[in-house]
């Protein structure tokens, strides 16, 4: 009889510990996929952010181009020439 009770205790000792190894290697392997999730999206977000800086200086750049054109048509009193105001300059090419 105490001999069948070491066996029970034995065998659930060993169910259990296979059930917990099982249930601790699908934890490390989610852990990795997860890992690996945020790892990407890390990059993503620094590629979203690297491109959302160009963009904000492009932006920055057409305002201040936009500003210069206000300020020189206002204050100035500049303006873009006529058709007969301009002048078209060839150079010639000497083939030598």
């Amino acid at each position: 009889m105490f001999n069948v009770k070491k066996q029970v205790i034995a065998c659930s000792l060993i169910f259990g510990l296979l059930i917990s190894s099982i249930y601790l290697v699908s934890q490390v392997y989610d852990f990795r996929i997860s890992f690996s999730e945020i790892e990407e999206l890390n990059k993503k977000q620094e590629d979203l952010s690297f491109q959302s800086n160009l963009l904000l200086n492009e932006v920055e750049y057409f305002r201040n181009q936009l500003t210069i054109r206000k300020k020189a048509t206002e204050s100035l009193g500049m303006r873009p020439p006529l058709l007969k105001e301009q002048v078209t300059l060839f150079k010639e090419v000497s083939k030598s």
